[in-house]
């Protein structure tokens, strides 16, 4: 932290980041674990932590009918969500400086995400391209910096 003491370190850290970020994960979680296919390499490890049971409620409790645009919703959002919670995470832990020395820090996530889609697209990954999640990942990384751009210093 350039120019700063560190006798006020606890009063200048960003604190409010921490729940935006943690609420953040758990909302693309709950996204993933509630709507998406049981086929999913996670539910082998809800097995295995043997919480599978527990999963499998939430799951059926949560059955409705599901328009397009949520599906679109829940396919496209957790990528937006976790990339947000990346974000948050990071201006925290640098108390909302951002420099030359860690900017490519805060990019280095959304980028790959961005790049897995459009390998995805050039078939050198497999998956399914969707411009969608490009705009989520993005959203995702930028959403942080619009809501306290005002208590961010870019140095």
């Amino acid at each position: 932290m350039i120019g700063h003491s560190n006798s006020n370190w606890i009063t200048r850290k960003p604190f409010y980041l921490i729940p935006e970020a943690i609420l953040s994960i758990l909302f693309g979680g709950l996204l993933y674990i509630i709507f998406r296919t049981d086929s999913l390499l996670m539910f082998n490890w809800f097995k295995y932590l043997a919480i599978s049971d527990f999963i499998y409620d939430l799951r059926n409790s949560m059955i409705f009918p599901l328009s397009s645009e949520l599906k679109t919703f829940i396919n496209t959002a957790p990528g937006g969500f976790w990339t947000f919670s990346y974000s948050a995470f990071l201006l925290f832990i640098w108390n909302l400086e951002i420099n030359s020395r860690n900017i490519y820090y805060y990019i280095s996530i959304p980028a790959a995400a961005v790049l897995s889609e459009i390998f995805q697209l050039a078939g050198f990954i497999p998956g399914t391209f969707n411009y969608l999640d490009i705009i989520s990942y993005t959203a995702g990384a930028i959403l942080p910096l619009l809501m306290h751009f005002r208590k961010i210093k870019i140095q």
